[in-house]
């Protein structure tokens, strides 16, 4: 009997539009082709909903930083605690 749970492109939580959270873990992104990047941690972000990502939103040295993270990879990061919904 086969007992893995099928995979699914739907995100098992449900998060507003808008919303606040903090990246208290190690959560990287990339740049198109480029090379894995780390989000600061501790950090404090703005989050909003897209159709198939989220994007995380902070400001660094007076300086607005963006960027987006898949929802299966948002979802990886709330579900390891390596990013909090506020």
């Amino acid at each position: 009997m086969d007992r893995r749970q099928p995979m699914t492109t739907q995100h098992s939580h449900n998060y507003p539009e808008n919303f606040k959270a903090r990246v208290v873990g190690i959560v990287q992104h990339r740049i198109g082709d480029g090379q894995l990047e780390t989000i600061p941690s501790p950090m404090e972000v703005d989050v909003s909903t897209a159709i198939a990502s989220f994007v995380l939103s902070w400001t660094i040295e007076g300086q607005p930083v963006t960027v987006s993270l898949a929802k299966p990879d948002f979802d990886y990061h709330i579900d390891h605690n390596n990013i909090v919904v506020r």
